[in-house]
C-alpha cells in the first residue's frame, strides 16, 4: 500500500503509530497544513524523503534537516524525534587527590591540636592561614567555578 500524502489521507487509513511511523511528525504535517511537496521544497529534498520521515518507524532525518524540518511546522525537532532531546551528562562524582586530603587532615590536625590559651597571636594566625588555604583548595577542587559545592 502506498502512503497518501496527508491531505488525502483517507478516513480508514490509520494515522502512523510508533510502530507504523512517526505521529508527532504527522500530526504537526497535519496542523501546519502543508504537502510533503510543499515542506519538501522548503528543505530542498525529495518528497519520497518526507514521505518516509512520516510513515516509516525509526527514520529520522539527519540534524540539519530535523532543525530545518521544526522550523517549517514551527516546532523542536525534539518534539518531532524524541530521542533527538539532549542528554543531562551525568555528573562526574568528585574525588579528592590523596596529597590535598592528607595536607587537609594535617591542617585540620594542627589547628585542633593548638592550645588557643598558650598560643601567640602569631602560631594562631600561621595555623588558621594554613587551615585557610586547604579549605580554599578543597573547595576550588569541588567547583572551580565559585569555589562553593556544586
Amino acid at each position: 500500500m502506498t502512503a497518501l500524502m496527508p491531505e488525502q489521507r483517507t478516513v480508514s487509513e490509520p494515522v502512523p503509530s510508533a510502530k507504523r511511523g512517526n505521529a508527532r511528525l504527522y500530526d504537526a504535517v497535519i496542523a501546519s497544513g502543508l504537502t510533503y511537496e510543499e515542506i519538501a521544497e522548503e528543505l530542498a529534498v525529495d518528497p519520497k524523503t518526507v514521505e518516509r520521515w512520516v510513515n516509516e518507524p525509526g527514520r529520522r532525518p539527519y540534524a540539519r534537516h530535523a532543525h530545518a524540518v521544526a522550523r517549517v511546522l514551527n516546532t523542536t525537532p525534539s518534539e518531532l524525534w524524541p530521542s533527538m532531546r539532549p542528554q543531562d551528562p551525568a555528573p562526574e562524582p568528585v574525588t579528592m587527590r590523596p596529597r590535598l586530603l592528607s595536607s587537609a587532615h594535617d591542617a585540620l590536625r594542627r589547628v585542633e591540636a593548638l592550645d588557643l590559651g598558650k598560643a601567640s597571636p602569631t602560631e594562631m594566625a600561621l595555623h588558621l592561614g594554613a587551615l585557610s588555604s586547604v579549605l580554599r583548595t578543597v573547595m576550588d577542587f569541588i567547583d572551580p567555578a565559585t569555589g562553593a559545592m556544586a
